[in-house]
């Protein structure tokens, strides 16, 4: 019997149940999910999977960054693959959906092709990528994967070796392996990833589906402004080397040069760390946790050459000394114009309205985007909230994405099947 394709839809009902035995790894009091990478409750969220993808009969594979997929084998072994997928890691205090409905999506897509009886003639791969948020180095596992990780990115995650070392550990890898997960560019024919919008556009115009355009640049780094510890009481204010003074004025003068000169940029102080961090000492030193996104190469590193800029002139002001330390950097990536036309086209096969509209968030598709046919498709997020508890997205809109991956995918797989 002939499998109208066109006419394949996933269960939502089997969707809903994994998501919802998901959320409750690591689920907080206020309805989020706290699930870091390479914690305890990512490691339950990685086994959950694992069991998963083994009880329904795909192949279970786990490549030397941790990376953990599902795989529905082609009817040529030996060909490339497309890759769907997205992470299950979340930031602290995170939300159910940001990540973790990409992989079950991905995984949904396989389910319902398998239960079809459809042997694809190449191999569709559903996989969950370690570290994405950047717990200890962001978007490690694509990054690995597609050969855009090298041996200095590994000597200094944010947490420390020590921590990241032993995460891995947890989970049986070594750092010293995971430059051995990089793949061959011709073992992959394409990569789609679903997400959250994480913003208020699409909900706001009542737009059903995202196509992502371009996805922006971001730049990270830890300052340290280095001054001189001195008693609080006794030291008049103008003989202190306050480095706590220097990272306050700097950040107040950031905001202001991102509104004057980088207006499509922006920036964020995720962290400040006094040292000693007492009441009656002036702080010796403050550590400062920077994040830094533009929509182009050009502007992110204009911007990172400004933000330093303005780094050194504050330490100079304030008379303490200022140490950058390295960056690391996401290149803004653009999504393949094939792909955008076939993402259109399933969405039009599927009665869903759509809108071309640019990432200004990081996701595992930029590691992807130079190396095979790239897209991603975002769903309204509820009042554009995400990173929080509050994160929500109303499940007929989940569904939609979910059933348009899918089309978009057999669309992919008979683009290749065509070419030959």
């Amino acid at each position: 019997m002939t499998i109208d394709l066109t006419r394949l839809r996933v269960d939502r009902r089997r969707l809903r149940n994994h998501f919802e035995a998901l959320a409750r790894i690591g689920a907080t009091p206020e309805g989020g999910v706290h699930r870091p990478a390479l914690g305890e409750a990512d490691i339950k969220g990685r086994k959950w999977l694992c069991e998963r993808i083994q009880q329904s009969h795909l192949a279970y594979m786990v490549d030397p960054a941790g990376n953990q997929s599902a795989l529905l084998p082609g009817s040529d072994e030996n060909g490339p693959r497309i890759i769907l997928g997205s992470h299950l890691d979340t930031v602290p205090g995170g939300g159910r959906f940001d990540g973790a409905l990409g992989v079950l999506a991905a995984f949904e897509v396989l389910l319902t092709l398998q239960d079809a009886g459809y042997t694809p003639p190449i191999g569709l791969e559903a996989i969950n990528f370690t570290d994405e948020e950047g717990t200890h180095i962001g978007t490690l596992g694509s990054r690995a994967l597609t050969g855009r990780l090298n041996a200095k990115d590994l000597q200094r995650p944010f947490q420390g070796q020590s921590n990241f070392d032993n995460g891995l550990a947890r989970i049986g890898l070594s750092r010293h392996n995971i430059l051995q997960a990089r793949r061959p560019k011709d073992t992959i024919a394409g990569y789609l990833e679903l997400h959250i919008e994480q913003g208020p556009i699409l909900a706001q115009e009542g737009t059903d589906i995202g196509i992502v355009t371009a996805i922006v640049g971001i730049g990270r780094r830890t300052l340290l402004f280095r001054g001189q510890a001195d008693h609080a009481g006794t030291t008049p204010m103008s003989l202190r080397q306050d480095a706590g003074r220097a990272a306050g004025i700097f950040t107040g003068k950031a905001w202001d040069t991102l509104q004057n000169n980088f207006p499509d940029c922006v920036i964020n102080v995720g962290s400040m760390r006094f040292h000693p961090g007492t009441f009656n000492v002036v702080p010796h030193t403050v550590a400062l946790d920077l994040e830094y996104r533009a929509p182009t190469k050009r502007q992110l590193e204009a911007l990172q050459e400004a933000l330093i800029g303005l780094a050194q002139a504050t330490a100079r002001e304030c008379r303490v000394a200022l140490e950058t330390g390295a960056a690391e950097t996401s290149p803004a990536a653009t999504m393949n114009t094939r792909m955008l036309d076939i993402l259109a086209h399933a969405a039009d096969r599927l009665g869903l309205q759509h809108r071309r509209m640019p990432s200004g968030a990081g996701h595992d598709a930029q590691s992807f985007a130079d190396l095979c046919p790239t897209g991603m498709i975002f769903i309204p997020s509820m009042g554009g909230k995400s990173h929080g508890p509050d994160e929500q997205s109303r499940w007929n809109d989940c569904i939609n994405g979910v059933n348009l991956l899918l089309q978009a995918a057999l669309i992919m797989v008979k683009a290749f099947q065509d070419t030959g």
